[in-house]
């Protein structure tokens, strides 16, 4: 029987970005970038990214080939990048293939890193992955290697832990979490958090629901004192009339024991 239309649609277009991948040159870098995100970048439903939400473009062929294009794209930028990821030799020392294909994983973490949302897509792309780069994957280094500054590896982090993850993916997840928490927070503090865009309203309850929410594993996310100063600088960046309707919507997903401190800490 002859495959679906829409397999073969998917077909086509994950050996079109493998294509757009491999012919990545210093003149063409741009225009492959464009075309690879036209083919491949999800938007996600309107309800999350309304005029709250300026950080992504919006891609006129995306909504034709889902997410599954785009978790192919994801993944094959680390295939592609494992020898920068696994390496601590210079840039110099790579060529201008491996070079480029690592500057595109770069930019492409930092979009997915800037937003509660799309950071699903991240955390989808490496729990599900196969091979061996996927299940021994490396959260941490990873985090190192690409740059990514606290607040931005606190949005990774936290869509790992706030979904059923492979275990070893949830710890590591929890470890950036406890390491980068103070720092995280005192860039959500800063107008913008990010070089020149912020979390929106939309974000940032996705992000305090990942945070707050009963995790799927026995373990807090954050402890007492984490979920006040992360309640405060919510608070202080956006305004409690902002963030009580915020704390209003995630109340039903907190632990029992957790409910009384919250409204406490948040003074709602």
């Amino acid at each position: 029987m002859d495959n679906p239309p829409t397999t073969n649609i998917h077909t086509i277009v994950k050996a079109q970005i493998v294509f757009l991948l491999s012919t990545l040159t210093e003149d063409n870098f741009d225009r492959n970038q464009i075309e690879i995100r036209s083919v491949s970048f999800l938007i996600f439903s309107s309800a999350h990214h309304t005029k709250f939400s300026p950080i992504f473009p919006r891609v006129q062929l995306s909504e034709q080939h889902g997410i599954d294009t785009y978790l192919h794209f994801i993944r094959r930028l680390i295939v592609h990048s494992q020898a920068r990821l696994a390496s601590a030799a210079a840039p110099s020392a790579f060529d201008t293939s491996t070079s480029l294909t690592f500057r595109l994983l770069v930019q492409e973490t930092q979009r997915l890193a800037r937003d509660p949302f799309l950071a699903d897509r991240f955390r989808d792309g490496i729990d599900k992955g196969e091979g061996d780069i996927f299940r021994h994957f490396d959260l941490v280094r990873f985090a190192d290697r690409v740059g990514l500054r606290p607040l931005e590896r606190l949005v990774l982090a936290s869509s790992i832990v706030s979904a059923p993850t492979r275990k070893e993916l949830s710890n590591q997840g929890a470890t950036i979490i406890r390491l980068d928490f103070e720092n995280a927070v005192l860039s959500l503090c800063h107008n913008p958090s990010f070089d020149h865009a912020d979390l929106s309203p939309n974000q940032v309850t996705k992000l305090m629901s990942n945070l707050l929410s009963d995790p799927p594993s026995d373990s807090p996310t954050l402890d007492a004192a984490q979920r006040q100063a992360l309640i405060v600088a919510a608070q202080t960046k956006y305004g409690k009339d902002t963030v009580g309707p915020i704390l209003h919507r995630i109340f039903p997903n907190l632990r029992y024991e957790w409910r009384l401190s919250v409204v406490y800490e948040a003074n709602i």
